[in-house]
């Protein structure tokens, strides 16, 4: 059966006449059936910005959901999207396996509308400046650092997932509300991030060598 053309309008003008907070708020509008493909999710946010794609990807990696190994399947996403973005293209597309992907609906609107609140806190400090940071190359500068923590969140690190999904979520704000400003506090996140991540990895290959000494002293005194 075919897609509904009018439906699909109405989905992409949602996306694209409101402000991110709004569309957390009230995705249940939009989102009517019980889980929600990445390819549906993709399709829908195509024509509605760089930034409000960027942002939509790296939520689910800052609120895990349940039902779906959030980390692997958006951080891949996210990283896909990076080096299409260096390739010169201006909307995602992903592989057949990656678009069937899915999560369940409720999950997704009730985080939407927890996480909105905040948002709109937020929005009210964002307005246009330092252009030469969120203007048209931005999205060409953001890229590797994008990438960089597509990765770390797509990897297992413990932990490791909301630094970098909150860095990537930063720069989708700088993107979307041409905001130099906040370009410049994912930057700082990003290397918060990194440190962090590799702490992480540092500390825990310290405590699993420790771990492996103790025990194998314990195996040969015994």
């Amino acid at each position: 059966m075919p897609a509904d053309p009018t439906s699909d309008d109405a989905t992409t003008a949602f996306f694209r006449t409101r402000s991110a907070s709004a569309i957390l708020a009230d995705l249940g509008s939009v989102l009517k059936k019980d889980r929600v493909s990445l390819g549906d999710m993709v399709d829908a946010l195509g024509e509605a910005g760089l930034g409000l794609s960027i942002l939509m990807l790296a939520l689910p990696s800052f609120i895990p959901i349940p039902g779906l190994p959030t980390g692997f399947v958006f951080g891949t996403a996210l990283a896909i999207l990076s080096l299409q973005i260096l390739a010169g293209a201006d909307r995602l597309r992903l592989p057949q396996w990656l678009r069937r992907q899915s999560l369940p609906r409720g999950p997704v609107v009730s985080g939407g509308a927890w996480i909105a609140p905040w948002f709109r806190r937020v929005e009210w400090m964002l307005r246009p400046r330092f252009s030469f940071l969120s203007g048209r190359l931005a999205p060409f500068i953001l890229a590797v650092p994008i990438f960089v923590h597509a990765v770390m969140i797509l990897l297992p690190i413990p932990l490791g997932n909301q630094l970098p999904a909150l860095a990537v979520i930063v720069f989708a704000f700088g993107l979307i509300e041409r905001d130099g400003l906040a370009v410049l506090v994912g930057w700082a996140l990003t290397v918060v991030a990194i440190a962090w991540n590799s702490a992480i990895v540092f500390f825990g290959a310290e405590l699993s060598l420790f771990l492996y000494r103790w025990t194998s002293d314990l195996w040969g005194a015994a």
